[in-house]
Order: structure tokens, then C-alpha cells, then sequence
């Protein structure tokens, strides 16, 4: 499993003993699962064991029940049943209680991490231990993310996914398909603007930029080495080279885990990043459209608490 022993960091009971809410931030339309039915079965789990479950479907629900008195003492933690995408909102609107991830999405990479499953028994038995631990998070442009942050090629296949959301009757479920078109336009669009990178002042010239919270990424791509999700620290990656084959020759060094060879690949951790370029560049955060560059990066130390996975020992 990637989540890492329990020895290797600090665990506490972060959780308020005497409350039984549970909130349930859902989102209906992320992965190819039967969202809705799947958040049934963890609210069912959840009355069993005696607790008060408070399914959330619409994005503002969570943020107007932290802005309400007394929010940390009537619940006792928040889980984000759904994708990374549903993860960020949730630490975008709250920082009061401990966080869980009940894995619906196509990628999953928090729940991949800190072995947080798609199983309704276990998520009751984490949050019923009320085991804990911290966390950093980084911001860009005053949004946190949990995961990853990036640049380029990968941000403008996420702004094209936004765009063919936006344009359809209702929100359309996402599955990995659904970023297939998405991949294809921006082969045949995206230009490749060179950026300009530094990394606590470190100058750096690159194509596409990732930024990692978490040494996660989609289809198990390892991009950096020893990411820790606790030390102060973001790790960057820089791919210098602009246009298609680059991009698929740097595509096959990550699969081989051989683009820390190259010498157009450059790699560093910092505690401030700040991307800029003459042209707009599209960002992403946890998969979902931000913006466009100029961005400032920084990092939380220890900003969000977690909940503990069965198992972590």
C-alpha cells in the first residue's frame, strides 16, 4: 500500500469525542461508480454505528454549515465521497475538522496515498478510532490543494474538460473517457508557451511545470522521488522542451522512470514557487480548471488534519 506506518509520523485524536454528525460532501457526476448509491451505503454504515450522517450534494452546503457557531462541536469530521476535485472543495471551505476521502472518482490519488477505500465498514472504522494527523497544504493564489498543482499541457486538457462541462445540458459525469476528446484537442491545439519558473528564486525555463503536495498522479505516473506530504516543502518538476514529441518522449521517461537523466528535465523542492509567462497559461489544481499564470505557489505546513486509515500501522 502507499500510506506510510504509523511510526513514520505523528498520530493524535484530533476528533470531538461527544459529537455524531458526519458530514458527507458528495458529489454525484465524478467517476464511473453509482455515486449516489454508494454514499447510501456509507450513510446506512454510519446510523449502524450509532453516528448522524449529513449528506451534502450541492457545492455550497459545506462552506454555509463552517460559516454557522458552534460547527466543530456538533460534527466530528467531514468526508469527501467523491474525487480529488471534491477533496479541494472541501479544504477549500472548511480547516475546522479532521478530513476523510470515501474514493469515488476516477483517480483517487489522496485516497491512494493514505489508503483511505471505497468501503463504507472501513471508513466507519477510522472515523469511530478518531485516530488523526496533520498534513501541509499549498496555495496557489490563495486556493489550497492537497495533491498536485501544475501548468501546461495537463492544465489545458482540464480547462477543456471544464469548457465541455459548462456547454452541457446539466453536469455530465466524468470517467476517465470523458478526458479522451479532451486529450485529442489539446494535442492538436495547445501551443507550448514557455514559462518562466522560480523555484525560492531558483530561475527555471520550462514547457510544462507539475508541483506535488503528494507524490501521487494519475495512472500511478511517478513523477518525483521522495515527496513527503509533511516537511515543509512542495517538489517541482520542469520539462523544458516545447511542442508534441517532446511531450511524448517525457511521457516515456516518466513511464521508465528515466526523466531525472535528462538534462532538459529539472527538479527541486521549495518553499515558494512563482510561474509567469508573456502569454496565458493554464493552471490546474487537483484536476480541476483554475486559472491562468501568473501564479504564486506557497505551501502550509501542517495545515490539514486527516484521519487515520484502518490498517496504518
Amino acid at each position: 500500500m502507499a500510506f506510510q506506518r504509523l511510526s513514520e509520523f505523528e498520530v493524535t485524536l484530533a476528533i470531538n469525542p461527544s459529537a455524531r454528525a458526519v458530514a458527507i460532501v458528495a458529489n454525484p457526476y465524478g467517476g464511473a461508480r453509482r455515486n449516489r448509491e454508494r454514499v447510501a451505503a456509507l450513510v446506512a454504515a454510519l446510523q449502524r454505528a450509532g453516528l448522524e450522517p449529513r449528506p451534502m450534494w450541492e457545492p455550497h452546503e459545506l462552506a454555509d454549515a463552517a460559516g454557522q457557531p458552534g460547527f466543530a462541536d456538533e460534527f466530528r469530521c467531514v468526508v469527501a465521497a467523491g474525487g480529488d476535485g471534491t477533496l479541494n472543495r472541501v479544504i477549500n471551505q472548511q480547516s475546522a475538522l479532521p478530513v476523510a476521502m470515501f474514493p469515488l472518482g476516477n483517480e483517487n490519488l489522496f485516497g491512494r496515498e493514505f489508503g483511505h477505500r471505497n468501503d463504507p465498514a472501513a471508513i466507519v472504522r477510522m472515523i469511530q478510532a478518531g485516530k488523526t494527523r496533520t498534513i501541509d497544504l499549498g496555495v496557489a493564489n490563495e486556493q489550497r490543494f492537497c495533491c498536485v498543482a501544475s501548468a501546461g499541457f495537463d492544465a489545458d486538457v482540464a480547462h477543456r474538460l471544464a469548457e465541455w462541462r459548462s456547454h452541457a445540458v446539466g453536469l455530465k459525469r466524468v470517467s476517465r473517457l470523458s478526458y479522451v476528446r479532451q486529450i485529442v484537442g489539446a494535442v492538436w491545439n495547445y501551443q507550448y508557451p514557455i514559462m518562466r519558473i522560480e523555484a525560492d528564486g531558483v530561475p527555471v525555463q520550462a514547457a510544462l511545470v507539475m508541483v506535488f503536495n503528494l507524490p501521487q498522479y494519475a495512472f500511478h505516473l511517478k513523477f518525483v522521488e521522495s515527496c513527503l506530504p509533511d516537511d515543509g516543502m512542495l517538489d517541482w518538476v520542469a520539462f523544458e522542451t516545447p511542442h508534441l514529441m517532446p511531450l511524448v518522449g517525457y511521457t516515456l521517461s516518466v513511464m521508465l522512470q528515466r526523466h531525472w537523466r535528462r538534462s532538459d528535465v529539472k527538479h527541486g523542492r521549495a518553499r515558494h514557487i512563482r510561474l509567469s509567462c508573456e502569454t496565458p497559461v493554464p493552471f490546474e489544481l487537483d484536476g480541476d480548471a483554475i486559472g491562468f499564470a501568473p501564479i504564486e505557489l506557497t505551501v502550509l505546513p501542517r495545515a490539514l488534519t486527516i484521519m487515520v486509515a484502518d490498517g496504518a500501522n
